[in-house]
């Protein structure tokens, strides 16, 4: 009697968030560890994990809420190459994709026969003595030539530097002349002659004065002349250092300047004072820049190798060394050594079962050969029993043959009582033995089949050791191939690491950037590389080919680095990179059909593909796949699980895709026929996370009844259950090509155990409920996130807590 009905979709009238309400429901981290995401409230953090600073928000900027997304955000992942991060909340799916800045490298034009070069502080004119004793001044990204200032000194240039401000360059001649000279007209402002055995120049941080240093261990200040003075004034001398000064730079206070002299001593002086307030040893420098805040030194060394220092003290904090693609390269290796470490152990539990298998084999061959060796010494006596048998049989029925004739011959056919009680007899010796000839015989024929089945067995069994051995040699020839390429891995990296050991190029210059938070080194191959100050990771390398004797190298405001060399060229590092939105899935304005919110966003390996899940609460479970390239759904699978999907993971070879529900199931699926390949039921609460190991041949399952459960793909059976939790467990991952799992959970716990259930590290007494967590591939960084709204990160080694970003 119920009468149809028209399906009718509700408006949403959508409501500001409370202030209050910013749990972080979800993290991600790009594999390299570079940077991770957040998602807080309906707000998205992106952070720096080697530099350990907030990056940007990401914003969706056709939103008057200034935010990510109008609702929670529930998921987030990062696409494989990292330029790619899926957003999820109710209804929709936003794809952001990150826009690199540009990197820079010139090289210079030779027939301006440039000999020394600096920059302005902004990186962005390079001004150039050549060798006729002229200044150029360039645009430092394109060379383009704003002016020239000729007859600067006839008999050549040997320094130069420009003053914080770009409005004046300090020129010292070959000669022994120090000139001042005015870089917006080119005129001549000041200069003193007669000056001997300077090897450096520079200005202190507030312009108000530049010195010399040299050869006479004397730095000399040199004061900014009048108007209408044309002799430079020496204003004052600071006297002090032990050896000829090799290097100068400003220190981090405005009249402060760092001198290196040739005996290894590092002074601060205060111009104020007039006198060194600090001595540090800094043994082979080259080149020093102070922090801004005054706390750290970054120091180029002879060795090859920039150091990071305790300004204070000298105590040596790190060292930086290596490139990107040499991280990404022992990243690499190391991944290679953990995949067949993983590739080992199977095979070889193949190769012990199947010898295990051969042993009970043979038990069985050699039961079954003696069974047939005893049935062929049984038999032929069992034969030869049975021929008297048979007779006896025979002679039976002959002698009731014998009197049923008589009795046939008797008058009217009838027998007497004699030749009635003889039938009687002979039926009855004629009975017994028919009876004792069958027994006989039937035991007969039982030997015989036991006989062949013996005969069979020994065929069955010798053949399914024909394939044991086939498969054992196999199953051994993997392993070996494995082991090899481990070995090949291992000395790989233990040759990337002495590589890395190995005192690098030759060091010109080295900079601070200028929130000191990156240091970048120029060398004289023409490098300029730049690493995080405060975990020595490598970030970027620009380089301009050629090979240089000095350099000068600027950190702007923007975030980069310029270096320009001695002959004119130049590169520049790339800006901070953008999130900008490319792509919406869902909303108000599709027809995609997102029931409810977006539990779970997970990109293909690949990269091409994004598998989303969700569906209405208590009613269905959908997945629906899409084309990274045009935004089409490409799979859409309704109610695959009968309540909502919470969680998501394509196996390595992107050919099944894992999802875990709130029906408490988890199923594999086949992508390419959309048949479930798998279902997975023991949990008796929701399936929080889903992922599959990096071979593919277990997959791991956390629920919300407070167990990780793993399950062998290879046989679809339940592998371990994991206990150990007292809440939920909201997330797992695998970490790299291991068989440890970091999981989250609501028990204040972010733990890693093997998925043979073995515990490996435990951070716990964590403020609050935690919702995710995330590893890089090496396990050397843990994120996490949950209510309390702050993201941890910590080192994965040992589970100390190395930053924390709360909300912003």
């Amino acid at each position: 009697g119920a009468k149809s009905s028209v399906q009718e979709e509700r408006q949403v009238v959508w409501q500001p968030l409370a202030p209050g309400v910013h749990p972080i429901y979800s993290v991600a981290m790009t594999k390299d560890g570079r940077f991770a995401a957040c998602g807080r409230s309906n707000q998205i953090s992106m952070y720096d994990l080697a530099t350990r600073q907030f990056v940007t928000q990401i914003v969706d900027t056709a939103q008057k809420t200034g935010t990510a997304h109008r609702a929670l955000v529930q998921s987030l992942a990062f696409s494989p190459d990292g330029t790619r991060l899926a957003s999820g909340s109710f209804r929709e799916v936003k794809i952001w994709r990150q826009e690199p800045g540009k990197a820079i490298a010139r090289k210079a034009d030779a027939a301006l026969g440039a000999v020394v070069s600096v920059l302005t502080a902004d990186g962005k004119q390079m001004i150039s003595a050549d060798k006729t004793g002229a200044l150029l001044v360039q645009d430092a990204a394109t060379g383009k030539a704003i002016r020239r200032i000729a007859d600067v000194s006839k008999a050549g240039i040997k320094l130069i530097s420009v003053s914080p401000d770009a409005t004046k360059i300090a020129v010292y001649s070959v000669d022994g002349v120090i000139s001042l000279w005015s870089l917006q007209d080119g005129k001549s402002l000041a200069s003193k002659a007669a000056v001997s055995g300077v090897y450096v120049m520079a200005w202190t941080r507030d312009g108000k004065a530049f010195a010399t240093a040299g050869e006479d261990k004397i730095v000399r200040l040199w004061a900014m002349p009048a108007e209408g003075v044309i002799e430079l004034a020496l204003t004052k001398e600071l006297k002090g250092a032990s050896a000829a000064i090799k290097v100068m730079v400003p220190g981090a206070a405005p009249d402060e300047l760092l001198t290196v002299s040739e005996n290894g001593k590092l002074l601060n002086w205060s111009v104020a004072a007039g006198k060194s307030a600090a001595e540090i040893a800094a043994p082979g420098v080259v080149s020093v820049d102070v922090s801004p805040d005054g706390t750290q030194l970054a120091t180029a060394s002879s060795d090859g190798v920039v150091r990071l220092l305790e300004a204070k003290t000298g105590k040596q904090i790190s060292e930086l060394r290596g490139t990107v693609t040499a991280v990404q390269k022992t990243a690499g290796l190391e991944w290679t050594i953990a995949a067949q470490s993983l590739e080992q152990t199977f095979r070889k539990t193949v190769a012990d079962r199947i010898e295990a298998q051969n042993k009970a084999l043979d038990e069985l061959l050699k039961k079954a050969n003696e069974t047939i060796a005893t049935l062929k010494k049984t038999l032929p006596e069992q034969e030869k029993a049975l021929k008297p048998l048979t007779d006896a049989k025979l002679a039976a029925q002959k002698v009731q043959d014998d009197v049923s004739a008589l009795i046939t011959k008797a008058p009217g056919g009838k027998a007497d009582a004699a030749l009635e009680k003889q039938q009687t007899d002979a039926e009855k010796k004629l009975e017994a033995a028919t009876a004792a000839e069958m027994s006989a015989l039937t035991a007969f024929s039982a030997l015989q089949r036991n006989e062949k089945d013996a005969e069979a067995d020994v065929q069955r069994i010798t053949e399914a050791k024909t394939r044991n051995t086939s498969d054992l040699a196999k199953a051994k020839a993997a392993g070996e191939a494995a082991k090899k390429l481990q070995d090949k891995a291992s000395a790989d990296l233990v040759a990337a690491k002495q590589a890395l050991a190995t005192p690098g190029g030759k060091l010109l210059a080295v900079r601070f950037s200028a929130d000191g938070q990156k240091i970048g080194a120029a060398l004289g191959d023409g490098s300029l590389s730049v690493w995080a100050a405060a975990s020595a990771t490598p970030l970027e390398q620009q380089s301009v080919a050629g090979t240089f004797t000095s350099a000068a190298l600027v950190a702007p405001a923007n975030g980069t680095f310029t270096a320009s060399f001695d002959n004119g060229s130049a590169c520049t590092t790339a800006p901070p990179t953008r999130w900008v939105l490319e792509r919406v899935l869902g909303g108000d304005k599709s027809r995609v059909g997102f029931a409810d919110r977006v539990n779970t966003v997970r990109f293909s390996p690949d990269g091409k593909t994004l598998a989303t899940g969700g569906g209405e609460p208590s009613r269905s479970g959908d997945i629906i796949l899409f084309d990274i390239a045009t935004g089409k759904a490409v799979k859409t699978w309704k109610e695959r699980h009968d309540d909502t999907v919470l969680s998501l993971d394509f196996s390595p070879d992107g050919k099944l895709l894992a999802s875990g529900g709130a029906d408490k199931i988890a199923r594999v699926t086949d992508i390419a026929t959309g048949k479930q390949v798998n279902l997975f039921e023991s949990h008796t609460h929701h399936v929080m996370g889903v992922a599959f190991r990096a071979d593919g041949r277990v997959l791991a399952t956390a629920g919300a009844d407070g167990v990780v459960i793993s399950w062998d793909m290879t046989i679809g059976e339940r592998k371990k259950k994991i206990e150990g939790w007292t809440k939920e467990v909201t997330s797992l991952q695998f970490i790299g090509a291991t068989a440890q799992i970091v999981t989250s959970a609501g028990d204040n716990l972010v733990r890693i155990v093997n998925d043979d259930g073995g515990e490996v590290r435990s951070i716990s007494k964590l403020p609050d409920f935690m919702q995710s967590a995330a590893s890089t591939a090496t396990g050397g960084t843990i994120i996490g996130g949950g209510e309390d709204s702050v993201l941890r990160v910590w080192d994965g080694t040992n589970g100390k807590e190395v930053a924390m970003f709360g909300a912003k």
